[in-house]
């Protein structure tokens, strides 16, 4: 296509406009014939000079259109690409965010059911460190008494750990026991068994204490007057009030219905470890939907601005060639003798050269970004 100049163009529509043209040949003054103007004052199509600028309009916004078309087949494809992600990651965080709260609720519930439950009297805590004192005061005791009374120290602590296995731990089966609401006939069985064995373990115990009394020099070195009842009584009760205290404590201790207790309290650690999983799922669903936001901003971003300055280009294409008829017809008037307008001029050259269609709006089709960001 030949190349337009504001020049060339003028020097065209003076041409057309003047009713003569030059004529060398044959010689003759003043070297001019009459000719019609063009365009006559009647015409009312456009001149053919003004179709070849058409023309040349026509074939510059094409190729803009066709260089968009190039240029948007990746940057739509880039923009449907982070449009999927955005969607999949808002589905995702939506989904997490359901099961969270539903996370939440669970563990509510789960909460409030357990803590409805009679709680002990005192803690668990508090109840383990009084149990782990009573127990080291219960060895210290029967130790120190198998220890005067001229046993080795083998036997001495083989005895006071065999006590302390089975007083404390009696003790405490049977207090806990007695806490429940409902006993079966096994626990009962159990409860007076435990309580029969550790009476009559120390019944036992303090009558081989009283034989070794008798036959044991030691205490005769020591000049202890005490007689073998004395010794009984006082080893037995003794032990009988650590029995007790830890009856007391371990009552004191227990739950009223320990399966229902260990069921609400599983339920609660599993609510919370579900509660804590959710929440960090939640929290990542969260973060790859705001990156996922992102992504799909800068790729409609992208490509809008690519639809604007490819559009600002093709209307100024589309100025500079009405600017070229416009030249034209100036021109063709001023070489007009009669100074009459043809009426093709009447002609918009808005309508005569429009914007393609592709370049009117950007074609997003089915594109969520403009809903998502109402």
């Amino acid at each position: 296509m030949p190349k337009y100049t504001a020049r060339k163009v003028r020097k065209r529509g003076k041409k057309d406009g003047r009713n003569w043209e030059w004529r060398f040949f044959p010689p003759k003054w003043p070297f001019q014939v009459a000719k019609e103007s063009d365009p006559p004052i009647e015409q009312e199509a456009p001149t053919e000079f003004e179709k070849e600028l058409l023309e040349g309009a026509e074939q510059n916004l094409s190729r803009l259109v066709q260089e968009w078309s190039d240029t948007d087949r990746r940057l739509h494809r880039h923009c449907t690409d982070a449009e999927d992600v955005y969607n999949r990651t808002k589905s995702a965080v939506e989904k997490e965010s359901g099961e969270h709260n539903e996370a939440i609720e669970h563990y509510k519930t789960a909460k409030e059911d357990y803590y409805k439950l009679p709680m002990p009297n005192i803690s668990a805590s508090l109840f383990w460190v009084v149990f782990i004192i009573i127990t080291a005061a219960e060895i210290s005791f029967n130790g120190l008494v198998f220890k005067i009374f001229g046993q080795g120290r083998v036997h001495t602590y083989l005895m006071a750990i065999g006590l302390m296995a089975a007083i404390p731990w009696l003790s405490d089966f049977l207090g806990k026991k007695l806490r429940h609401e409902k006993k079966n006939k096994t626990t009962i069985g159990l409860m007076i068994a435990s309580g029969l064995i550790v009476f009559a373990g120390l019944s036992v115990i303090a009558i081989l204490r009283e034989k070794f009394f008798e036959a044991n020099k030691v205490v005769e070195a020591l000049g202890i007057s005490w007689d073998s009842r004395s010794i009984i009584f006082i080893f037995a009760v003794v032990n009988v009030l650590l029995f007790a205290a830890i009856v007391v404590l371990a009552y004191e201790a227990g739950h009223r219905n320990p399966s229902e207790h260990r069921r609400l309290k599983m339920r609660l650690k599993d609510a919370a470890r579900k509660l804590k999983e959710d929440a960090g799922s939640a929290e990542k669903a969260a973060k790859q939907f705001a990156d996922a936001r992102i992504a799909f901003n800068k790729a409609h971003a992208e490509r809008e601005h690519a639809f604007e300055m490819i559009t600002a280009r093709a209307e100024e294409e589309r100025d500079k060639w009405i600017s070229l008829i416009q030249i034209y017809r100036a021109a063709n008037m001023e070489a007009r003798r009669s100074k009459e307008k043809p009426r093709s001029f009447n002609i918009d050259l808005e309508s005569l050269i429009q914007m393609p269609e592709e370049f009117r709006s950007l074609d997003c089709g089915s594109c969520c970004y403009d809903r998502e960001r109402e």
